[in-house]
């Protein structure tokens, strides 16, 4: 019976292998012509060059050459139909492996690919820690709909792995390798030996899983499956699995950069002290130095003048939330200070991921003020998400990020 015909009833999280669409290489071609990071980190340059080459996950992803969904469709069904993109001859899962520099020494991470079976947050199975965009969802909705093609997998947590995942990759078989800009190494392995498949789908089932990344992509499988009851491949999506406990997991900041926001120094750090302990510091260096020994929600402060801070506030007992540095930056440093200068309502946000970064941004004058923000830890996220609230929105940079193009699940 096909893997995808029973839902049972006692299972936590619904794991399935399955028959994944996988690209079929020319000898001309490799694989890093197909592959590409998620559409929503993509930038325009980074765009137009993924889309030159004609067999690229990213001309689907990013909703066609023209931007149309229908054109999306067209494409994918066009190298189906052309034998550019092959579906595996057998049900299984996929180890995915991707191996990064971490300031100078060698780690990898390791997840298993496989359909995950959508339900509703209030079953308790599959657990949320950010809030989402609407717009985002409707067009992820609408790609989904004309491809009815999961081509980006969604990324999941679960406590531990029962299982070494470093023992069944010596037994599975690797289809492809890339290495990326950034110097992260890719492979993908084939999981097809039922005993070791077996094992795998009984150790999801008695698992909960935390959304790491691909909320929107979740919520809109969710509502997929909703608009077509009784379809029962369009119950599941593209998902990635990884232990909480793998060494290779990070979790990167989202530090706020602030633009259109004029004020003088003194009386922004005026608001600011009537909240937290504030205190000047020489450098970027310094401002992650206190941040790297802090043990309740912290920030540096670049300033337009040059200057720089640190501010501290004690996390109050009781609401979780206030362990987050991004969620106090919301509710104190935007919303109790910045939004009350004389033209706060102009501003606009951005976010960068690396202090030095922020920094060279805020001395090429390209930014107006710079929020230095902790990355939460997992076990501070995991907590948040039990608990039934969410974190702000571009909380979490879970790092490396997990690529597309190598396996596609299709429900047709």
């Amino acid at each position: 019976m096909n893997a995808l015909a029973i839902h049972d009833a006692f299972t936590m999280v619904d794991l399935r292998p399955f028959r994944g669409i996988l690209p079929h290489l020319s000898s001309n071609e490799s694989i890093a012509d197909r592959i590409s990071p998620p559409y929503d980190i993509i930038s325009p340059e980074e765009q137009a060059r993924l889309q030159e080459k004609k067999h690229n996950v990213a001309r689907i992803t990013l909703g066609g050459l023209d931007g149309r969904y229908d054109e999306a469709a067209k494409l994918l069904d066009e190298w189906i139909a052309k034998g550019k993109l092959v579906q595996d001859d057998r049900e299984c899962y996929y180890l995915y492996r991707q191996s990064f520099q971490d300031h100078g020494t060698w780690m990898s991470r390791n997840g298993i690919i496989g359909v995950l079976r959508t339900e509703s947050y209030d079953d308790g199975n599959i657990i949320p820690h950010e809030e989402t965009f609407p717009k985002v969802k409707e067009d992820r909705l609408n790609l989904l709909r004309a491809t009815a093609t999961h081509c980006e997998s969604i990324f999941g947590l679960y406590d531990r792995s029962d299982i070494d995942l470093a023992e069944v990759s010596k037994r599975a078989e690797r289809l492809y390798e890339a290495t990326d800009a950034s110097g992260t190494v890719h492979q993908l392995f084939r999981i097809s030996e039922p005993a070791a498949v077996m094992a795998l789908r009984d150790m999801f089932a008695a698992k909960k899983m935390l959304i790491a990344d691909g909320h929107h992509r979740y919520e809109t499988a969710y509502k997929y499956s909703q608009e077509n009851p009784g379809d029962e491949m369009k119950a599941y999506v593209l998902c990635t699995m990884v232990s909480s406990q793998d060494s290779g997991m990070f979790v990167r900041p989202t530090h706020r950069l602030i633009r259109n926001l004029d004020y003088r120094s003194r009386d922004l750090l005026d608001r600011m002290r009537e909240h937290f302990t504030v205190r000047e510091v020489k450098d970027a260096e310094a401002i992650g130095e206190a941040l790297d020994s802090a043990t309740a929600p912290t920030f540096g402060l670049m300033l337009k003048d040059g200057t720089m801070f640190v501010a501290e506030r004690p996390a109050p007992l009781g609401d979780i939330l206030w362990s987050v540095d991004t969620y106090v930056a919301q509710e104190v440093i935007f919303k109790d200070v910045l939004y009350s200068m004389p033209n706060g309502s102009g501003m606009t946000v951005e976010y960068d991921h690396e202090l030095t970064s922020a920094a060279r941004r805020m001395a090429n004058g390209e930014i107006d003020m710079a929020i230095i923000v902790r990355a939460p830890s997992l076990d501070l996220t995991w907590k948040v998400a039990e608990s039934g609230r969410k974190m702000p929105k571009k909380t979490t940079y879970f790092w490396p990020k997990i690529w597309s193009g190598f396996v596609l699940y299709r429900m047709r």
